[in-house]
């Protein structure tokens, strides 16, 4: 795999200002036509039209080719725990190396939907989410992010609002937040934090996640009963993507974006499994690479391993991080 050279921008240049002044530009228009006004939402844009700002807000942010991050793990409490290097295609593919500092070597790969797994080297026939599809934060067409969404079961014609931790985003994927059920927190109420489902009381009040609170105009879905459907929530500010989830009850949340250089990526993310401590990964360098998709391959996953760290194995480092300037 060819690295792409690391292009350090100690300050903000013309060129970088504009490219954020543009994603601010095309969040601002999605998001005005989220406009709270007293106990409702007025209007909510189509899904198309989201997709579309959110496609552009991923192609002015550096991420439309292949991206790598140098991550440090943690989960629950613990301290660090191992460093690994993520490599992520927007076509779909995704590998992450992990190496614990207790010298075992783990790798993922993923592929749509696929997730293959080895610990030194030996097959794992359960592996750990600990890679979950990055990817989706790359196409830069609508057409390129709706057929990744559909990948993972995201039902892209439903669109509606919800509190993500002290912001609002859209979310593309659950019938019951397209129209506002009754009994959803009223504007200014308390909110309960990014991590939280703000349809779990809704569905312990109705006494059956399986069927929406009240009829929808419109073509209707089918909801599985314990009512977890794949969702992608994107704050309306920014279009940055701040959540995925997961069919399985899985789910990543996605900290403030930070800038690398040219490329803008979460400064963190957390993936978040039922009954298990959160894994938090922080984004220490990122850059652009020339993944070709045969680097994506089985036998990387499962090939001898190197005494060598993925650091070590590059060439020079890329960019530091630092967080995104204000417009």
């Amino acid at each position: 795999m060819d690295r792409a050279a690391p292009r350090p921008t100690p300050h903000p240049t013309p060129h970088g200002r504009a490219r954020r002044w543009l994603a601010v530009a095309l969040a601002g228009v999605v998001a005005a036509a989220a406009v709270v006004v007293g106990p409702a939402w007025s209007f909510v844009p189509t899904s198309a039209r989201t997709m579309k700002a959110i496609a552009e807000v991923n192609r002015v942010s550096g991420r439309g080719s292949s991206i790598q991050l140098d991550l440090t793990m943690r989960i629950g409490d613990r301290g660090p725990l191992a460093e690994g290097e993520l490599v992520s295609h927007p076509t779909g593919l995704a590998r992450l190396e992990l190496r614990g500092f207790s010298g075992r070597v783990d790798r993922y790969l993923l592929s749509g939907d696929e997730l293959l797994a080895a610990k030194d080297g030996e097959p794992l026939d359960r592996p750990q989410p600990m890679l979950q599809p990055i990817f989706l934060l790359q196409p830069a067409t609508e057409t390129t992010l709706r057929a990744a969404l559909g990948t993972f079961g995201v039902q892209t014609d439903w669109i509606g609002l919800a509190p993500c931790g002290d912001e609002d985003c859209f979310v593309l994927g659950d019938p019951r937040l397209d129209a506002r059920p009754p009994g959803f927190p009223e504007p200014g109420a308390e909110e309960e934090g990014l991590l939280d489902d703000p349809l779990a009381d809704l569905d312990a009040e109705a006494g059956d996640a399986g069927t929406p609170p009240r009829p929808l105009d419109g073509p209707m879905l089918s909801l599985p009963e314990d009512g977890l459907v794949p969702r992608f929530w994107v704050a309306t500010d920014d279009l940055q993507v701040r959540r995925i989830d997961r069919r399985s009850g899985v789910f990543v949340i996605f900290g403030p974006v930070a800038t690398f250089g040219d490329l803008v990526v979460p400064a963190w993310f957390e993936i978040h499994e039922p009954g298990a401590p959160p894994i938090r990964f922080e984004v220490e360098r990122a850059q652009s690479v020339n993944a070709a998709p045969k680097a994506f391959s089985r036998k990387w996953v499962y090939a001898p391993i190197e005494a060598e760290s993925p650091r070590e194995a590059g060439a020079a480092a890329p960019a530091q991080g630092r967080p995104a300037a204000a417009p």
